[in-house]
């Protein structure tokens, strides 16, 4: 059986779309047997995902948990625990997969050493302003890096710049997993990188499936931009208090950006894009200082990191 995780807060406008990308068999690729579970706090998301349950007719496959608001990772831990599948796909109910992404997700469960397989989020955006350019540029940027790292075949001219290690972690809008014991400390911040860094740490093995797709909202505006990379960038410093990192593993930092640099402007197919491009560096230097001054310095709590972004939504 395969089981679906999705974790949502004030997605009543995605969670159809989100659901029905994944239920609709002859569009997603998933087997006869599977279940669904959604755990949200608000009855709006939930009756927006009932109806769609109820559209496709598959209530004895869907199981509503209510999330008691402490944060997405114990609504993933309380999924986890009622999840009875022997493979989990885990994903968020503002985000919708592409057709058959869960076929290309959960074929690489064949070779029996794998245990974690991650897809290829893209941005559901048009390339029309600086900032959806931005959500693009980044999420190939993350493709480049996990063909890199996870697969045998780099893509483009990148080993000149990029070394090419071992590991990267998972993206959490698209990853599936064995049935696992691995559970989240209530205030981990990049709940992805997490559980990539159990998996390996405990010898599993990762896999990138770039033809499972996930179309992602990003921020549309630097403020937003800035909550959300603080929480997920930052919040790979956080990670280092779990004892899971290990200086081989070591995924994100300022100084591991630095091997991307040429990146944005090998990206820009035009004037335009070129000069967006050039603000990029400017923004995400401002962005590793935030994150230094609130990690390190005032060490900002939990609570106060993770914040809802509404642009995305």
């Amino acid at each position: 059986m395969v089981s679906v995780l999705i974790t949502a807060f004030k997605e009543e406008k995605t969670i159809a779309k989100c659901i029905n990308s994944i239920a609709n068999r002859a569009y997603s690729g998933m087997p006869e047997d599977f279940e669904i579970l959604l755990a949200c706090p608000d009855d709006e998301t939930f009756n927006a995902a009932s109806a769609e349950i109820d559209s496709l007719e598959i209530h004895d496959k869907f199981t509503f948990l209510r999330d008691p608001g402490k944060g997405k990772p114990t609504a993933l831990n309380m999924l986890m625990d009622k999840a009875q599948g022997d493979i989990w796909i885990l994903t968020d109910g503002d985000v919708y997969f592409g057709e058959n992404a869960v076929q290309n997700l959960i074929e690489r469960f064949q070779d029996s050493k794998v245990t974690l397989v991650t897809g290829r989020p893209i941005s559901a955006d048009k390339k029309d302003t600086m900032m959806s350019y931005f959500g693009h540029l980044l999420s190939d940027a993350a493709h480049h890096k996990r063909t890199v790292d996870l697969t045998e075949q780099p893509a483009g001219k990148s080993l000149a710049f990029v070394k090419k290690r071992s590991f990267f972690p998972v993206s959490g809008y698209i990853y599936a997993i064995r049935k696992t014991d691995i559970r989240f400390p209530e205030d981990t911040l990049v709940d992805d990188a997490f559980i990539s860094y159990a998996v390996h740490n405990a010898g599993g093995k990762i896999e990138y499936a770039p033809h499972a797709v996930a179309y992602v909202k990003y921020p549309t505006n630097l403020s937003d931009y800035f909550k959300q990379k603080k929480r997920s960038t930052g919040g790979y410093i956080q990670l280092w208090q779990y004892n899971i990192v290990k200086q081989e593993t070591k995924t994100r930092s300022f100084f591991r950006e630095l091997e991307y640099f040429w990146f944005p402007i090998t990206y820009a197919k035009n004037i335009k894009e070129f000069f967006w491009s050039l603000l990029l560096y400017p923004i995400r230097l401002w962005l590793w200082l935030q994150i230094y001054w609130e990690r390190k310095i005032i060490k900002k709590d939990f609570v106060k990191t993770w914040v809802r972004i509404e642009s995305t939504k």
